[in-house]
């Protein structure tokens, strides 16, 4: 299974998606297998990333198959599971798990189950877990060596659910107040959410098989 990074900032334009976007394009010229992963609503990776007629493509009217709340609609809306994302390629070795401003949808059934995971219900382990099976699924298919997500600036629901597909965490920081207390804020809530889940994890139901470890382990800072 591929390192699966996380950068996250409780701090809006540190340089969470400029320091993802570029530190997987540089690895991947180096020869590396990178997937990224927008799992920022407001999906600013994405709209780096891709041309204008590339995301029309991605966002038509109606469903939106090839994004990543195409992949875990059917669990959320009641009509089944995760299914495998589309995996949009930037140049060779470097993969998009393209992001959607329909993820907002969920945030609300993410904020529910998370704490029903403690007295081992199904189908919140599915729904606090469907973005690590999703990302999972698709590093294996890309045969990445690295996973990186962005989120965005917030400790929301949506954000916990990429922390607990995450083994480490990189937090982008700006060299002012605000950043310094994101920071002291970003480190007891990635306590908080990793001793739950450590508390949740061994109620799983033994049906669904392998749960991550939600290490979300600091590895340090970018400083922009």
């Amino acid at each position: 299974m591929a390192r699966i990074f996380c950068i996250a900032n409780q701090k809006g334009g540190v340089g969470k998606t400029t320091t993802a976007l570029n530190l997987a394009a540089a690895l991947a010229r180096r020869g590396g297998r990178v997937l990224l992963v927008d799992l920022d609503p407001q999906a600013n990776l994405s709209i780096m990333a891709l041309d204008e007629e590339q995301l029309e493509a991605m966002w038509p009217d109606g469903g939106h198959p090839r994004t990543l709340h195409g992949a875990v609609a059917p669990l959320f809306s009641g009509t089944g599971d995760i299914g495998p994302a589309h995996i949009e390629e930037l140049t060779h070795g470097l993969g998009l798990l393209v992001g959607d401003l329909a993820l907002s949808r969920i945030e609300d059934d993410l904020s529910t189950e998370w704490p029903r995971c403690l007295e081992g219900k199904e189908r919140a382990f599915r729904v606090t877990t469907a973005f690590w099976r999703v990302i999972r699924e698709a590093a294996v298919r890309h045969e990445a060596d690295l996973v990186l997500i962005d989120v965005g600036p917030n400790l929301g629901a949506i954000n916990r659910a990429a922390l607990v597909a995450a083994s480490h965490v990189v937090a982008p920081v700006v060299p002012d107040l605000f950043s310094v207390q994101g920071v002291k804020n970003l480190g007891p809530t990635l306590r908080q959410w990793r001793e739950t889940w450590q508390q949740a994890r061994p109620k799983a139901p033994e049906t669904l098989g392998e749960m991550p470890e939600g290490r979300m382990e600091p590895v340090g800072y970018v400083l922009m």
